[in-house]
């Protein structure tokens, strides 16, 4: 009677586990199953597309901020060896012909090409970079994945793998755009322009982008709004959509920064009311007379 009260009461306790830990999944991940690194270097470009070589190298490309995105050591072994088997099919389909390069490109490339065979692969990359048709403008132009888009996870930030990577790049680079130019640059000039596709946009809309009034000439969908990039990190930091402490402490380190980018323009528009305030010609009851008039 005994044994069969403990195997009862082991049960209860087990079925009351796997119960908790799948609640707990549908919610939150336990690690983060990406990292990024950003700026990247020209090695990692190189690892994903050895044609975005000679963008790496080009000296008139040396404000593009480049992301890739990583798996991190919290993923079983089996993923790793199936995404670098992956890669090695990848690599062996899409060769490059070393003549479509620059033969500066190449040479200055040389020395890496050996250290590559022993480092991981991304598996997603961002870019953006100034814009060529908006001055104080930035272009979110690239966003490649080489994870599945069809295979779904409801633990994943987006609900799979390959949103997540995805949010994670976008995230990465907007957190490292956000703290090099905010101090230098005004709030009005902070605009991030891209081009969304189906699966991008819902990334991007869940961070605050939203869709342009008209098409202009960079043919760009999205932009960046600060109010609503603000709303919409905030919640992330706060609720069950960012399903990872990675993706959380990005959102709180965005929102900061943000908040700074605020406190800014909030200065200016102190400085120039006071200025106004200050004048000897400065009415306060002007607008009050011509209500009354």
């Amino acid at each position: 009677m005994g044994c069969f009260h403990s195997l009862a009461s082991t049960t209860a306790l087990f079925s009351f586990l796997k119960y908790s830990h799948g609640l707990a999944s549908n919610e939150f991940a336990l690690f983060d199953r990406f990292r990024a690194e950003c700026p990247a270097p020209p090695s990692c470009l190189h690892s994903f597309d050895p044609s975005l070589t000679h963008h790496a190298n080009d000296a008139s490309h040396e404000d593009h901020i480049w992301c890739a995105v990583y798996r991190s050591c919290n993923n079983a072994p089996s993923v790793m060896v199936r995404d670098e088997f992956l890669h090695a099919m990848r690599s062996a389909t899409n060769t490059v012909n070393p003549t479509a390069l620059p033969v500066e490109s190449m040479s200055s490339f040389e020395p890496q090409l050996a250290p590559l065979q022993n480092q991981q692969s991304p598996v997603a990359i961002a870019r953006i970079k100034p814009s060529q048709d908006f001055p104080g403008s930035w272009v979110l132009d690239t966003m490649r994945c080489v994870l599945r888009k069809e295979t779904q996870d409801s633990t994943c930030d987006g609900g799979s793998e390959h949103t997540e990577a995805i949010s994670v790049a976008i995230d990465a680079l907007l957190e490292y755009h956000l703290s090099k130019h905010s101090e230098d640059e005004r709030i009005e000039k902070f605009a991030i322009r891209t081009k969304a596709t189906l699966v991008s946009s819902k990334v991007l809309e869940d961070r605050g982008f939203v869709e342009v009034d008209r098409l202009e000439r960079d043919m760009a969908t999205h932009v960046s709004n600060v109010d609503a990039c603000l709303e919409r990190y905030a919640e992330r930091s706060v609720t069950t959509s960012a399903k990872s402490s990675g993706a959380r402490q990005r959102a709180l380190k965005i929102v900061s920064l943000l908040g700074r980018l605020e406190q800014t323009k909030a200065q200016q528009q102190a400085e120039t009311y006071g200025d106004e305030t200050d004048s000897d010609d400065y009415d306060p009851w002007a607008s009050f007379r011509q209500l009354n008039s």
